[in-house]
């Protein structure tokens, strides 16, 4: 296991660290000291590699130092384009609305795309009065408002909103009164997002209509259309207890099954001679379905690499999971640097990273005979290898976290299969009444049996446990010496062993030394 082998990896581990310094130097503001400390750092090396003699590893440093500075200078870029200086007063603005109304406790939220010459292209939170004006808002419509627009604040989150809301495009927020706004007629020019934002509508409308409703409805409009407005505080907090909560986005499960439903209907024989036919007309539609459900992090990171295993299937050559996971990581960060603060973004690579490194280790150390006790054991294991992934995020971002998700994931895992070949048979079966009706009963039954285990699971005692990550420098120190552990246990040297324990000694060092300087 060594780094050269991913050749991926070599380039987006760069890529990171150059965001990651550049939203350092953007939130301390501290530029010279940074900048000076990279450049001595980069000095350094530079000489050591020089009086090595090792030159061909000079291009190597080279190619990483540039990652470094088209991380940095693609995140200034971005952050650069979505922080606004908002003017201090009163301003009257138009834009065009992009999503439906979100109904909040107290006001209806919007997501506005200005049209102004000034601020033309900027993305901000509108929230307008509940009423039956606001409700019956859709996108496309222009709407004119006038009030003193605010920049992203983390005040009274319990998280950091501020730094949420600008990874995610949005430059201010705004609460207007209802004297205060009037809408337009749409002028006729809907884009690609507005039209993807009515199709999840119209598809959400006709599962209404078949008879899906309340927890099966939203359960199945997460699953098949990552449309998760539908989900109640209550479900949201069942499935996020219980420690399942991923199983309700649209990720690499989803796209399997799809996958597997469309290679039966266009089956090889029909393609004898033109593989890569086959597998171009598999990953359009699949591509299709992801824009059709506004491209969510998860099943963009499982489309990069189902497509990255489709062309290697077309030209008969091998591929490695974790140079597909690195490519499309570089592609996504590449395409949008503040990516990497998205939770959501951390938590689908953090998964899948870590499951592909620990699943062999674990599956060569014990695999039972007995088909029952196989499947208990690689659905733990796969449990455990994403936990490892994801818990030291979530105990950074939510202060705990869930001690139960591998009984949970025991069931949770074949029953959201079923749900999920459902949902999708329903698209084709669901224009016969018979087969609608068996699939509709099939599906709420199923969905209301798991969200009662799951609220059982959720109300064991300490179902979570309140534990918290106050520096973000320590989750990757506990990456690096997991993958160490996982290092030294296939090559058997004592060299990584030492280094995960170097990892450590120097992370306490550190952790020393914040809590004692003043």
């Amino acid at each position: 296991m060594k780094l050269s082998d991913w050749p991926s990896l070599r380039l987006v581990i760069p890529l990171i660290v150059g965001i990651y310094i550049s939203d350092t130097i953007e939130n301390t503001r501290a530029e010279m000291p940074v900048w000076c400390l990279i450049g001595t750092t980069l000095l350094i090396a530079l000489i050591a590699l020089i009086s090595s003699g090792r030159h061909p590893r000079f291009s190597g440093f080279c190619l990483s130092l540039s990652f470094v500075f088209a991380g940095a200078s693609s995140y200034a870029i971005q952050m650069n384009r979505v922080r606004v200086e908002w003017p201090s007063h009163y301003a009257v603005y138009n834009g065009v609305l992009t999503s439906y109304p979100l109904e909040r406790e107290r006001s209806y939220r919007l997501e506005v795309m200005l049209q102004d010459s000034l601020y033309g292209g900027h993305n901000i939170y509108l929230y307008l009065p509940k009423d039956s004006a606001a409700a019956s808002l859709e996108p496309g419509c222009m709407i004119v408002f006038d009030g003193k627009v605010n920049k992203p604040s983390s005040e009274g989150a319990g998280f950091d909103y501020a730094s949420y809301l600008l990874s995610h495009g949005i430059s201010g927020t705004l609460r207007v009164q209802a004297k205060d706004w009037h809408s337009l007629p749409p002028d006729g020019t809907e884009g690609l997002r507005i039209r993807a934002v009515r199709f999840r509508r119209a598809v959400i409308g006709k599962y209404r209509e078949w008879g899906l409703d309340g927890n099966a409805l939203a359960v199945v409009s997460a699953v098949s259309l990552g449309e998760k407005r539908a989900l109640s505080d209550r479900l949201r907090e069942v499935y996020s207890t219980s420690g399942v909560s991923h199983v309700l986005a649209v990720s690499g499960l989803h796209v399997g099954i799809m996958c597997w439903f469309l290679y039966l209907i266009f089956p090889a024989f029909l393609f004898r001679r033109a593989e890569w036919m086959r597998q171009l007309l598999v990953m359009g539609i699949l591509w299709g379905y992801a824009f059709a459900i506004g491209l969510p992090v998860s099943i963009t990171r499982t489309l990069i690499m189902f497509s990255i295993v489709a062309v290697c299937r077309a030209i008969e050559r091998e591929t490695s999971a974790l140079n597909s996971l690195g490519i499309a990581a570089l592609i996504m960060l590449a395409a949008n640097p503040s990516a990497l603060f998205d939770m959501s973004f951390q938590l689908s690579f953090s998964a899948v990273l870590f499951i592909v490194i620990i699943t062999p280790i674990m599956l060569e150390i014990y695999e039972p005979r007995n088909p029952f006790g196989r499947y208990v054991w690689r659905v733990s294991v796969l449990s455990l290898a994403a936990q490892i992934g994801t818990v030291p995020i979530v105990m950074y971002h939510f202060s705990g976290f869930s001690t139960y998700v591998m009984l949970a994931n025991l069931f949770v895992v074949p029953v959201m299969f079923v749900i999920v070949s459902l949902s999708m048979s329903l698209w084709i079966i669901g224009w016969f009444p018979l087969l609608r009706g068996l699939a509709v009963t099939s599906l709420t039954w199923l969905i209301d049996t798991m969200t009662v285990l799951l609220t059982r699971i959720s109300a064991l005692p300490y179902s979570r446990l309140e534990l918290s990550l106050h520096r973000g420098w320590v989750i990757f120190v506990i990456y690096a010496v997991v993958i160490l552990l996982c290092v030294w246990y296939r090559e058997k040297r004592a060299r990584h062993l030492v280094e995960a324990l170097a990892c450590i000694a120097a992370a306490s060092i550190l952790a020393a030394f914040q809590n004692f300087v003043i």
